[in-house]
């Protein structure tokens, strides 16, 4: 991984041309791929209209227009390859069996890789806006914060990043809670737990997106080894391992049969009302590029797939596995000093697994893979931070709305049971008799509630300072 790293500061997405939102392999398909594919589309389609593409041996009595005539018409009717040492077939079918097909459309084909690779792109850009969190927008405020010296601008920026995950977080939060409170059928419970239940109800609808995206360029990479072969006609997904061997056996890899180079080609001219055939042979010189522009195709090809396949593991163990998730939390947590290993380590657990869950993990690991660990090691810290003031709020409230008879009739209830069993000759307790404390957060207060309580609290205070005043003045008269 530190290689990739350097090869990723290497990379023009660090100067900030471009705005970021997955991981550098995924740019590697839906960018570089891309670049790739069009730079070598205009660089066939310049040879095949500023060029002469190609290029026929005529008979000695075609005139220059005839010899013209010729190498168009070669070129739009497609030629046939027959091997040097073989002998043309009598029948036209047996030549029109080995046409070539590909040569006028290799800008097109090259051009519709070039779609194939971004369409996935298109997807993700699409989908993850739909989840109410702008993970470019993310992004590209985490790297400006690295960026700027101010004080004021990066506390500015840093409130923005911390508003925009804690509003998801919250917004999903509520609807968790009111989704859990309702009852549901069996039927409902046997799709969630064996079926993929994307939704924010859930947090897992951006890691859900993500993972079907990466899965798209895995197979989209695959795939097209295959539509290459369909395209050209010629065994194109074992190209590459018939190169490595001629240059293994120092055979020259130049002559193939996938992109030959000597082909032929009929046409009958009528004259008179006789029609005359001729067969000719012509220099496909287009064929030079196509060869070399596959040849780099089927490499390429197979290293993006190797890559994204590499990649696509590592995220599903990154997202799926719950120790993992939390110990990238906790790393990031151990470097604060708002974080006790030993006395919060439950603590934590219930951080990550029930209030980040997938996708607050998600999220700041993309924003650690696109900006810098010290900006989410600060926005995991500021996190952290309101999720404990937001717990103790919120057991402070349901403390004040118990009434003491009600804790001391639970109490007395509970060791009388206690008690009873005992009596039996039960020396264990049943646990069902035991109160489950449930560890799902409550929802983290917004921005304007936590101002209104703190309002509320500096009002409170400003009526105790007054009525002390009063009843000092009382006292004087």
């Amino acid at each position: 991984m530190e290689l990739v790293r350097q090869l990723a500061g290497l990379s023009v997405s660090h100067i900030r041309q471009f705005r970021d939102d997955d991981s550098y392999i995924d740019r590697l398909s839906h960018r570089y791929t891309t670049t790739l594919c069009v730079v070598f589309a205009i660089l066939v389609t310049t040879k095949q209209y500023a060029g002469d593409p190609i290029d026929c041996w005529v008979p000695a009595q075609f005139k220059t227009s005839y010899e013209a005539y010729t190498d168009s018409y070669c070129w739009i009717a497609n030629t046939y390859y027959i091997p040097i040492d073989q002998e043309l077939p009598d029948d036209e079918p047996g030549r029109r069996s080995q046409d070539i097909l590909y040569y006028q459309w290799v800008p097109f084909i090259l051009l519709f890789q070039a779609f194939l690779f971004y369409f996935p792109r298109i997807v993700w850009r699409t989908l993850n806006v739909k989840s109410g969190l702008d993970l470019v927008n993310l992004v590209d405020a985490a790297i400006k914060y690295e960026q700027v010296e101010q004080y004021e601008s990066r506390e500015r920026i840093m409130s923005y990043l911390l508003i925009n995950i804690e509003r998801y977080i919250s917004a999903r939060a509520q609807l968790t809670r009111r989704h859990i409170e309702k009852r549901v059928s069996c039927i409902r419970r046997f799709f969630q737990l064996f079926c993929f239940c994307s939704n924010r109800h859930y947090g897992n609808y951006l890691v859900i997106v993500y993972f079907l995206v990466k899965l798209m360029w895995l197979v989209n990479g695959l795939a097209q080894l295959f539509l290459l072969n369909a395209f050209l006609g010629n065994d194109y997904y074992l190209f590459g391992f018939e190169v490595i061997e001629k240059l293994l056996k120092n055979q020259r890899w130049t002559e193939n049969k996938h992109f030959p180079k000597v082909t032929y080609c009929d046409f009958k001219i009528r004259e008179i009302g006789i029609n005359h055939f001729y067969t000719v042979q012509c220099v496909l010189r287009i064929n030079l590029f196509n060869e070399v522009i596959f040849i780099i195709q089927w490499f390429w090809l197979i290293s993006v797939s190797v890559a994204t396949i590499y990649d696509f593991l590592l995220w599903l163990y990154h997202c799926t596995v719950p120790r993992e998730k939390i110990h990238f939390i906790r790393r990031h947590l151990g470097i604060m000093s708002s974080f006790n290993p030993q006395e919060e380590r439950q603590l934590a657990r219930d951080f990550v697994l029930h209030y980040l869950k997938d996708d607050g993990v998600f999220v700041t690991r993309l924003l650690s893979v696109n900006s810098s660990d010290l900006v989410v090691t600060e926005i995991i810290n500021q996190l952290w931070i309101r999720f404990k003031t937001s717990n103790r709020l919120y057991s402070t409230s349901q403390g004040q709305n118990q009434k003491p008879n009600d804790n001391n009739n639970a109490i007395d209830t509970s060791t009388q049971a206690i008690n009873t069993s005992l009596q039996n000759g039960n020396t264990s307790t049943n646990n069902n008799n035991r109160p489950r404390i449930s560890r799902i957060p409550p929802p983290p207060l917004p921005p304007f509630a936590r101002r209104t309580i703190y309002q509320q609290s500096n009002n409170d205070k400003a009526e105790n300072i007054q009525e002390s005043n009063k009843s000092a003045k009382d006292t004087d008269v």
